[in-house]
């Protein structure tokens, strides 16, 4: 269960890295890139958004159980 857990946060910190390479370094702090206040995800962008989702979800669900099996 561990070795699984280990696994999902490694692939949720890449996804992670992959979004925050993707846009520019002021955008990461929080400054905006392009002058837009609001930009649609599109392509990469939106399947990497989705995928920290799902992965953070798994990352939850996994550590509680986890938590039950100790």
């Amino acid at each position: 269960m561990n070795l699984f857990q280990i696994l999902v946060s490694t692939l949720l910190i890449l996804v992670v890295l992959l979004q925050v390479k993707g846009s520019g370094f002021g955008a990461a702090l929080g400054g905006m890139s392009g002058g837009s206040v609001y930009r649609t995800k599109r392509g990469l962008e939106r399947t990497l958004f989705q995928a920290t989702i799902m992965l953070v979800i798994v990352f939850i669900f996994v550590s509680f159980l986890s938590v039950e099996w100790q």
